[in-house]
């Protein structure tokens, strides 16, 4: 691929964000496929799960010969986490905000053929110790210098 140039199909988009996470924190594990954090085993739950989902595309270009061109992809990373039981909620709070700031981390870097921006993160709130959650808004757009 020219530097540059745009990765169109969505499919192509998530395998790309998949590789650049995976890249990114070796210590997580990376998916695509979504599990309920109940089919997770406890040892993946404490490394922490990334899932990377599809959550559409919008705001096409409707310049001359661009349609269906330049659309934002929206997609979610859902991250699943679990420490001992013998800890507090400020744990996993704690697992969570880490999670969070290696998800931003990987942000500021585009992944070849888009651009990424972090909309916005939200996690569990303590609610659920000793598991936890994650859910960062991502959007995948053209790279900001694109050649087709």
């Amino acid at each position: 691929m020219a530097i540059g140039q745009a990765i169109e199909r969505m499919d192509d988009r998530l395998d790309a964000i998949e590789a650049s996470l995976a890249a990114a924190m070796p210590s997580r594990i990376v998916t695509r496929a979504l599990k309920h954090y109940t089919e997770q085993t406890d040892a993946d739950l404490t490394a922490g799960v990334v899932t990377i989902v599809s959550a559409g595309e919008s705001g096409y270009n409707t310049g001359l010969g661009m349609a269906a061109r330049e659309g934002v992809h929206r997609i979610l990373l859902i991250g699943h986490l679990r420490v001992a039981e013998d800890t507090t909620g400020a744990d996993i709070e704690a697992a969570e905000l880490d999670l969070i700031e290696e998800i931003k981390a990987w942000a500021r870097q585009d992944v070849q053929g888009m651009s990424i921006s972090l909309d916005n993160v939200q996690h569990s709130r303590q609610l659920e110790h000793p598991y936890g959650w994650i859910v960062a808004y991502v959007d995948a757009g053209p790279p900001r210098s694109t050649t087709y």
